[in-house]
């Protein structure tokens, strides 16, 4: 498995504390970090190498590759 780098590592661990240990906080933000291009990026390229599945609209690594990366930005 590899490892992500250490800010997306950082990011995902926070979230996860927080979430823990305040049940009823809200993540009123959540989206702006988690939709930056570059965290987008990382998960993509980890999800492959690790062999990931189709998402939830059935897209393949393949059929989102096609148009390019950048266009789902």
């Amino acid at each position: 498995m590899i490892k992500a780098p250490i800010d997306l590592q950082e990011l995902q661990r926070k979230i996860g504390l927080k979430a823990k240990s305040e049940r009823s906080w809200r993540f009123w933000g959540l989206y702006v970090h988690v939709c930056k291009p570059e965290v987008l990026a990382q998960a993509c390229r980890l999800s492959k190498v690790n062999h990931g599945a189709a998402g939830i609209d059935g897209k393949t690594f393949e059929q989102i590759e096609e148009p390019g990366v950048r266009e789902l930005s």
